[in-house]
């Protein structure tokens, strides 16, 4: 058995490092906040921290166990190796895995197939190529919901009612969309199974996360609802070009190739291909339950809980990618972070049973494949991508801003500003991180102020971008500026007055 995981280990790990070597100088977004988050709550040992470099967040209030717990690491080992941490959070639940399915199936092989399948699956893969808390969070719902499982095994022993408030308040003190899918698990699931403890555990878990924060909660909670806030209103422009798609300098009835939520049929069809691409052992997992139902299968009740916690994270994938009131939610096909866990272990529990299955079999087969495929994919397009990671020449733009006067930088695309932040020690007119959304509101997801306007209330000294980018209409809207390239790369240093003229003008004109 300690061979076989160790054997896990590697082949998960090998997975997970390849973004590094196709990415040395970094990939992703949150790593760069996270890192100065945690790096000034250390500096400082001021809980929640100050971060003035992002100038239109109001307060730093996140779930704070992540950072609060990673700012106890050794200064060196967090400096060297903050990009591994989050692959070292998911090799850890990739262990409580093997050791679950261990556990109810009594099997050494399926323990070890069901860890081949969560080691493969490519969301894990590419989103834990940057430090973020999404993996923490769902390792304590993960326990959580083993701890569930327990109950209904010991026919309801009430400390461990105590143990899953814990770890259900540990997920509210760690992340908010894993706070949502599980709000989500335990009504529904109370409402499936007649087990109304099940939905006492949401409850339950804010008791639980304001006593073990000492009352912060509060203050997480109000965030939370701001986010969710803020992306009602906003979530048509999820991934939108924020230029293009502006009301002042683009053009009406434009949609960018970026965007997530376009309209038609296709877009359905590609959405409801990100949910089943990133984890396709959720899907094909569930094919085989139902298979396996239909050919006279006896499931256990243990392995009916995992079937329906599987199913609940498939449902709420779906419900916050296609009924467009709950996109507010998040992007759908990021809870398929949170299904893996449960595919994987139903995969594991069938094992023993319908390993001999023709339909077993091939399901598995087509579902390795389309696993590696996507890896592939993944890897060759974060290789030629100019956005998803710093290259040379976008690493030469920064080190060439980190050396100019200090001075306020925008950044096109948006999600540069992290990085441009960290890395140079610049404020940037962005935020969004915790508390203070419409503050954010004029610049993202649209840009919706003349640039004059926002340069001349900001004092913005810079703007960095890539050439296509930006569209001449707003290209002429720029004060004078000196421009140095880089490559494919655009660094303006504005120099002279806002001319009013073009979008300005015409935002001006249409609000008369």
């Amino acid at each position: 058995m300690l061979i076989g995981i160790l054997g896990l280990i590697v082949l998960a790990l090998v997975l997970r490092v390849i973004p590094a070597v196709v990415a040395p100088r970094g990939a992703g977004v949150d790593q760069w906040f996270w890192r100065a988050y945690i790096e000034k709550l250390r500096a400082t040992k001021t809980f929640p921290p100050q971060l003035p470099q992002f100038l239109l967040d109001e307060a730093q209030w996140y779930p704070p166990l992540f950072p609060v717990v990673l700012s106890r690491l050794p200064t060196a080992v967090f400096s060297q190796h903050s990009r591994y941490l989050a692959v070292l959070i998911d090799l850890l639940r990739l262990v409580v895995l093997v050791l679950a399915t261990r556990w109810l199936s009594g099997s050494d092989q399926a323990a070890f197939f069901a860890g081949v399948a969560y080691s493969m699956t490519p969301l894990l893969v590419t989103y834990n190529m940057q430090l973020n808390p999404r993996g923490m969070a769902a390792l304590f719902l993960d326990l959580c919901w083993l701890t569930v499982a327990a109950l209904l095994l010991k026919n309801g022993t009430p400390w461990l009612w105590c143990v899953a408030l814990f770890l259900a308040g540990l997920v509210l003190l760690t992340h908010k969309m894993t706070t949502q899918i599980f709000w989500f698990i335990s009504l529904v699931g109370a409402g499936i199974s007649g087990r109304m403890e099940l939905a006492l555990l949401v409850p339950g878990s804010m008791v639980a996360a304001y006593l073990l924060s000492g009352g912060f909660y509060r203050k997480v909670l109000s965030a939370h609802a701001d986010i969710i806030s803020f992306w009602y209103r906003n979530w048509h422009w999820s991934g939108s070009n924020p230029i293009l798609e502006s009301p002042v300098y683009g053009e009406p009835g434009f949609e960018s190739p970026t965007k997530y939520y376009h309209g038609g049929w296709r877009s359905w069809l590609r959405r409801l291909q990100f949910v089943i691409g990133f984890s396709p052992w959720i899907p094909a997992v569930l094919v085989i339950g139902a298979a396996a139902y239909v050919d006279g299968y006896v499931f256990s009740r243990i392995e009916i809980w995992v079937f329906v916690w599987l199913s609940l994270c498939f449902a709420f994938a779906l419900l916050t990618t296609l009924v467009p009131m709950l996109r507010c939610l998040g992007q759908g096909y990021l809870y398929g972070y949170n299904g893996s866990f449960p595919a994987a272990l139903a995969l594991g529990m069938t094992w023993c049973g319908m390993r001999n299955k023709g339909f077993w079999q091939a399901v598995v087969a087509l579902t390795v494949l389309a696993c590696l495929v996507g890896l592939a994919a993944f890897f060759r397009t974060l290789r030629n991508s100019r956005t998803m990671k710093v290259g040379t020449q976008l690493e030469a733009a920064i080190e060439r801003l980190a050396a100019l006067p200090k001075g306020v930088v925008m950044c096109f695309p948006q999600h540069w500003h992290d990085v441009v932040a960290y890395r140079t020690q610049q404020p940037v007119l962005f935020g969004g991180h915790g508390y203070g959304f419409r503050r954010l509101q004029c610049v993202f997801p649209r840009l919706l102020e003349p640039m004059g306007a926002l340069i001349a209330r900001h004092e913005v000294k810079y703007l960095l971008t890539y050439e296509g980018y930006c569209n001449m209409r707003f290209l002429a809207d720029l004060p004078a500026a000196d421009i140095e390239c880089f490559g494919e790369y655009r660094l303006y240093r504005f120099s002279g007055p806002v001319p009013e003229r073009n979008g300005a003008a015409d935002f001006e004109a249409s609000t008369v």
